[in-house]
């Protein structure tokens, strides 16, 4: 499976983006310019060059307007261009002749903007004027990101796009508004609306810009670690700014093998192309209470799992376990819903001889599933319908099975069995 990596160590904007996309193939820059020209926007141009940011080679691209020649992008957020509301650019996108795929990730990316900007200035997204994102220069880097995504993934049949965990830096920031926090509230926000995880390094500089946050936010999943692919080619692509560390954003293609693929397609079980196509999110917060018991009769435990499984546990289970001096006893578990723990420890408490419990928050995935009957040569059973990769299974609920076996007179494996056959 071909893959994308967006490796945003040194932070993310809409300009390094860019530049990164056109490294990683550098024929796509005439594409580039003839699909831009399609945008009812005049008076700009592109340059693009090559600068050596800590020894690393990188396609710096700089979008010149008419009144400066020597203008430096994004991270200073001092601009005078024309204010844009997001009416304004839905009709610039939808005007030109990029490709369907393009207008939609534009506008999509443009619409995660509009909806932090009207949270932080508590207005509608509809009047919210774009100010910096609403320049040329910002324009020209979201679109231009879309056309390069567009024409990479179809070119080499792309079929999942990362990025890692998202660094930023530390202390303050000129804008239009004044001088603002770092990271940019408007960042911040858009990675709270798509829960995107970020951190902020020992960088007393502002490293991702509202436009660099909104695409990174729209098109990719993240990853903790690059997922286990073989490179193919990589693409870096500069900032503006000179720090201690690169001031770089790396792309990196690669093809995924097997089994990488079938561990990320169980993390990840909606279907092909940007974030921004999923309906729905595959993680899911969930509370983990333990306690490991030496004192307590089976009897007990075992109607304590019935007590917490009524309770709405989502499961309970016994692990046998050895203790202090070899004494044999059981660890209790208990999956719960995050706002649900004190209710569920108040059982245990109330039932069990434990003194203490343990209670972690973790990340679980699920599969999507819904119930339904089947027919059986034994009549009808209802079952647990399960899709994974476009694949159905059934999976017979034991209580109904048992009936079926015991109505039917046959072993109940011979019920499971008939499952399998449909």
């Amino acid at each position: 499976m071909k893959t994308l990596y967006f490796d945003c160590f040194s932070g993310i904007s809409g300009d390094m983006t860019l530049g990164a996309l056109l490294d990683l193939d550098g024929k796509n820059f005439e594409h580039l310019l003839s699909q831009l020209k399609t945008l009812n926007v005049d008076g700009w141009t592109i340059n693009m060059e090559r600068r050596n940011k800590n020894g690393i080679n990188a396609n710096y691209i700089k979008v010149i307007l008419p009144e400066s020649d020597s203008h430096e992008h994004e991270h200073n957020h001092v601009h005078s261009h024309e204010h844009r509301n997001f009416a304004d650019i839905v009709r610039i996108i939808d005007g030109s002749k990029i490709t369907p795929r393009a207008k939609e990730l534009s506008i999509n990316i443009f619409r995660r903007i509009a909806v932090a900007e009207a949270k932080i200035h508590g207005s509608e997204i509809d009047k919210v004027n774009f100010h910096e994102v609403g320049a040329v220069d910002s324009i020209i880097d979201i679109v231009g990101a879309a056309i390069l995504l567009d024409l990479i993934i179809s070119e080499n049949n792309i079929e999942k796009i990362y990025c890692s965990v998202i660094n930023d830096g530390h202390g303050f920031a000129h804008c239009q508004h004044g001088i603002i926090p770092v990271p940019a509230p408007a960042v911040v926000e858009i990675f709270a609306n798509a829960g995107v995880r970020t951190r902020q390094i020992d960088v007393p500089k502002e490293l991702v810009t509202p436009t660099g946050a909104a695409i990174i936010a729209e098109i990719a999943e993240q990853s903790d670690v690059m997922p286990e692919m073989t490179a193919i080619k990589t693409g870096y692509g500069a900032g503006t700014r000179d720090l201690d560390i690169p001031n770089v954003v790396r792309v990196i293609m690669g093809e995924m093998s097997v089994g990488a693929t079938l561990a990320v397609a169980l993390a990840h079980t909606y279907g092909i192309g940007f974030k921004g196509d999923r309906k729905d999110r595959p993680y899911e917060s969930i509370s983990v209470i333990e306690t490991n018991i030496d004192d307590c009769s089976p009897e007990i435990l075992a109607y304590t799992m019935e007590k917490l499984l009524k309770a709405g546990a989502n499961d309970v289970f016994f692990t046998p376990i050895y203790m202090k001096k070899n004494r044999s006893a059981v660890k209790l578990t208990v999956l719960c819903k995050s706002d649900s723990t004190d209710k569920f420890a108040g059982i245990i408490f109330a039932e069990t001889t434990t003194i203490g419990v343990r209670i972690r928050e973790e990340k679980r995935i699920c599969l999507e599933r819904k119930s339904e009957f089947v027919k059986t040569a034994y009549g009808d059973l209802k079952v647990k319908a399960v899709e994974f990769d476009g694949e159905k299974k059934l999976v017979p609920e034991y209580e109904e099975a048992k009936k079926l076996a015991e109505n039917a007179g046959v072993p109940l494996y011979k019920i499971y069995e008939s499952v399998k056959e449909l």
